[in-house]
């Protein structure tokens, strides 16, 4: 049986051929799963100038195959590791502290850093469909609706009465320099489970309680936008950060008490279609 072709073309490409130039040849389990179109993107990829010539798609195969950057792009037998099997390495084994947890995880966010001007055009770039089935971690200017982000934030009032400086938060919509979001630190680890997997079904179950608003200006990184992979492991990482506001001074605040607190909110809840928007508010599509 032939593998499920579910490629995306590439956005704002110039031609049919230039649409699949970033295809390797390897998504699928043989070159025989690919289109036409597709197949010649990959050989003009690895220079073969000649694929129109090529009547036949087994000659086109075979012209492929026997190319020697093609052979040379075959990926190495090596298993996806997440952020946090990284993490879970690092730690041999051995208890750490927060600040130790905190630290390497911004360590890890910063390998996605790009040329700022970079990130810019990728942006620009971003097609519906790429911000829909993202398979990679990317570190953007910008938050998008149905995506999960890491973030250090910085509150500045006193109306709150603590908060998570390093939030790991579900966006749920977007306001003109601002944007609310599920902040998942605010529940325990076996309830952000159950959220996760509500989301990754294509539904929205939340505590509404858990749902804050977070001001452009007061957050302080670039935002770490997980892959789909990563939002059931990553909620396991212990690096929520409670900061108590008091007297117009900021301490420590224990998260079980925030945890403790959030039992009595937790059947209040907000439920619906997972959603996906991109940079135009009217570009939408429900996630299944």
């Amino acid at each position: 049986m032939a593998a499920k072709n579910n490629l995306k073309p590439k956005a704002y490409a110039k031609n049919n051929v230039d649409k699949w130039k970033h295809l390797t040849g390897y998504e699928l389990t043989s070159l025989n799963d690919y289109t036409k179109e597709q197949l010649r993107g990959i050989a003009s990829k690895y220079g073969i100038t000649n694929y129109t010539s090529f009547n036949k798609v087994s000659d086109l195969i075979h012209e492929i195959e026997k190319n020697a950057k093609y052979k040379q792009a075959k990926p190495t037998v090596e298993s996806y590791k997440t952020i946090f099997e990284i993490i879970k390495e690092k730690t041999g084994n051995k208890a750490k502290s927060f600040d130790w947890y905190k630290n390497t995880l911004k360590s890890l966010s910063g390998q996605y850093r790009e040329d700022q001007g970079k990130l810019l055009l990728h942006e620009k770039r971003d097609a519906l469909d790429d911000l829909i089935y993202q398979d990679q971690n990317l570190l953007r200017r910008r938050v998008f609706v149905g995506h999960m982000y890491f973030f250090e934030y910085r509150a500045e009032t006193q109306s709150l009465p603590y908060y998570d400086k390093y939030p790991l938060v579900y966006v749920l919509s977007i306001d003109n320099g601002s944007f609310y979001g599920a902040n998942l630190h605010y529940i325990n680890p076996k309830k952000r489970v159950k959220v996760v997997q509500k989301l990754l079904q294509g539904k929205i179950d939340v505590p509404k309680k858990i749902i804050h608003k977070y001001i452009n200006d007061r957050c302080k990184s670039f935002f770490l936008d997980l892959a789909k992979q990563e939002w059931e492991t990553s909620i396991l990482l212990p690096v929520e950060d409670f900061v108590l506001m008091k007297g117009g001074g900021k301490y420590p605040y224990d998260k079980e008490l925030v945890w403790e607190e959030m039992e009595q909110y937790y059947n209040d809840r907000l439920t619906g279609e997972r959603i996906v928007k991109g940079k135009d508010t009217k570009d939408i599509r429900r996630v299944k």
